[in-house]
């Protein structure tokens, strides 16, 4: 049985789930990552020499790739994830091409697409559990203010976020079973058939997302 991050990679999605390695970045503790990848998120959004800040935020990214997998690994998985974001590109360049120049529907889109990569790169080389250690440590000062009260504890929050990242690989997995489903009757693949695939989907992921609500209950989680 292949792992959740496995699942997800190789079921051509956009975003990959932590991949063991033994580079800088891997090494790097997920408090300073995830400052370091706000800091840049910040930075892409806010310097206005756009075509600048858009340059250096792929090199950024190029470079982060690069570190994290090494040349050829590095090369290929950016270059899978490039392939993967082609439809997110579309959904974002269409409405700005309507109100917006060209160099500005562009920059935009680079902008945003360089800041997906980056969170990818993130959870390339974190692994779950210090993204949820990561949470309950920022969280907690927070339900000590009040937010417990109103009962959002650390623990839930990291309950949560938990179960919508071992999630994601699950859903991508029934979209994958769907699409060979379909292409096994000879089905095609195209916008019009990814469109007929939502309803077999969402059928599925509601029907998992019950059965972990009754696992959750079985076990006094509520």
């Amino acid at each position: 049985m292949p792992s959740g991050s496995q699942i997800l990679w190789h079921s051509g999605r956009v975003i990959p789930l932590y991949r063991p390695g033994h580079s800088l970045l891997h090494r790097t503790p997920a408090w300073l990552k995830l400052a370091l990848m706000l800091a840049l998120g910040i930075l892409i959004a806010a310097w206005r020499d756009h075509w600048q800040i858009a340059a250096s935020a792929w090199a950024a990214v190029l470079a982060g790739y690069l570190l994290a997998r090494g040349p050829l690994r590095g090369l290929r998985d950016l270059g899978a994830m490039l392939w993967r974001l082609k439809w997110l590109a579309v959904l974002i360049v269409i409405p700005q091409l309507i109100f917006r120049d060209y160099d500005d529907a562009a920059i935009t889109t680079l902008r945003i697409l360089a800041v997906v990569l980056l969170a990818g790169l993130f959870t390339l080389t974190t692994r779950v559990s210090d993204v949820m250690e990561l949470i309950l440590r920022l969280f907690t000062p927070l339900e000590r203010a009040g937010l417990g009260r109103i009962g959002l504890t650390a623990e839930r929050v990291g309950l949560a976020m938990s179960l919508a990242m071992r999630s994601v690989p699950v859903v991508f997995g029934f979209y994958s079973e769907i699409r060979r489903a379909r292409q096994a009757r000879g089905v095609r693949s195209g916008v019009t058939g990814t469109v007929k695939m939502t309803t077999p989907l969402l059928v599925m992921t509601l029907r998992h997302a019950d059965q972990t609500a009754e696992a959750l209950a079985a076990r006094g989680v509520r």
